[in-house]
């Protein structure tokens, strides 16, 4: 008789990985049970630039 083996594999965890990265998180750690951990990536401080002002075609008439 065979035992079952944990029902968290080495695959399992690795997509689960591979998931995380693919939604742009952030793998931070990993526990033994095969729960992944995550953060938000760091966001980039600068402002975003203002959009220029879109003129009607009519005015130039």
């Amino acid at each position: 008789m065979t035992k079952r083996g944990h029902p968290y594999s080495q695959r399992a965890i690795e997509r689960a990985i591979r998931a995380a990265l693919a939604c742009g998180l952030k793998v931070v750690a990993v526990r033994p049970d095969g729960m992944v951990f995550t953060e938000l990536p760091a966001v980039d401080a600068t402002p975003v630039p203002a959009t220029p002002r879109i003129e009607d075609a009519a005015d130039d008439l």
